[in-house]
This record gives C-alpha cells, structure tokens and sequence, in this order.
C-alpha cells in the first residue's frame, strides 16, 4: 500500500480533486491541512513555493492537475486507453479554462460591485461550458464523458459544477449533466468523503 498524502490549505480548492479521486479509488491518504500562518515557514522548501503538493511513496509532486493526472492513471480513473485518456484531458482542460479565467478574480476582489460583474461573468461562462459539455454527452448517448465507466473528468466535473453552486450557477437547465452530476455524488467513496471532509 502507498504511503500517500496531501498537503493544502484548510479547503477543498486545488487539492480537492486528488482528494476525490483517491476516495473514490478507495486509497487511504493522510489529509494534511496547514494554517496560513505556518505557510510562510514552509514556502521556501516547497518545489514551486506553492500548495497544494501530493508526497506519493517520499517523493513530492507539485502542481495540482499534474497531481490529479498523476493519481488517476495509478489508480484507473484516467482512460481505458490513450484516446479515452486524451479525452478526458480535453474534458478537464475545457473545465479548466472557465475555472481559472473565472473564479480567482472573484475569491480575491474586495469590491462588492467588482464582485457581482465576475459572478455574472462565471454565470455567462458556465452556461456556455455546459451548453457545450451537454452536446458532448448527447451525442456520445453515454452516461461518462469518456469510455463507459467512471473518470476523473467526470469527477473533475462534479466538483466544478458542486463549487459553484455559492454563486447561483446551477444545472437546471441541463439535465443531463445533471444527472452526471448526482450519479458522481452518489457513488459510496465520494458520498463518503464528501460527507465527512472538514467543512
């Protein structure tokens, strides 16, 4: 068994999606959460200056996706094979480009006016992704984005569409990824971590 854990802030942010996916693998992992304070200590010895970083076996990877990558292919949640893998890459990336473009403006403004015209921006944005993550699922008639079975973009996913939902952006009008998005929530691992993560 892999001596395995996660270091990160006190949230579910970047780290949050290793953590999902190992839950979901069933892989027991210690969840280390560091205080901002004890951060400016750690900072210079960390790879990139930066959190979160995953210590798989004594050895440190940093970078979140590279993480996340890294722990779907141990673990096969990656893709059956290299296009299902390349698929679900494109999954994530297209996930990506709407969640960094959007979200860190708003967690870092203080202005509240500035504030409301992003969370417009992330409703505007998110439509349009799961207007066209829809049409993917459609014409693929499937019920993952890649393969017949469980990945981390559909992973990936859920905890996109879950974190946004403090800004008003719901489903609602897309059922099907609606119903991705509940069948991923209610796979036993996931409901399990999920309801026992620190708040």
């Amino acid at each position: 068994m892999a001596d395995i854990k996660i270091t990160y802030f006190n949230l579910a942010g970047r780290a949050e999606l290793s953590r999902l996916i190992l839950a979901q693998a069933g892989v027991k992992f210690t969840d280390e959460r560091i205080a901002r304070e004890d951060f400016v200590a750690m900072k210079p010895t960390l790879p990139n200056g930066q959190l979160p970083i995953l210590t798989f076996n004594g050895t440190v990877i940093s970078q979140s996706i590279t993480m996340a990558r890294f722990l779907a292919n141990e673990y096969n949640l990656a893709g059956k094979t290299n296009l299902e893998k390349a698929h679900a890459d494109e999954v994530i990336d297209t996930l990506l480009d709407v969640m960094n473009s959007t979200l860190p403006p708003i967690m870092k403004t203080k202005d509240e006016e500035e504030k409301k015209e992003l969370i417009a921006k992330l409703v505007e944005k998110a439509g349009e992704l799961f207007g066209k993550l829809s049409k993917r699922l459609e014409s693929r008639d499937a019920k993952f984005f890649v393969g017949d079975s469980l990945t981390w973009a559909d992973i990936c996913f859920y905890q996109f569409s879950d974190m946004v939902k403090m800004f008003g952006v719901t489903l609602d009008n897309n059922p099907i990824l609606k119903e991705l998005s509940n069948r991923v929530a209610e796979m036993p691992n996931i409901k399990q971590w999920v309801d026992n993560r620190p708040q």
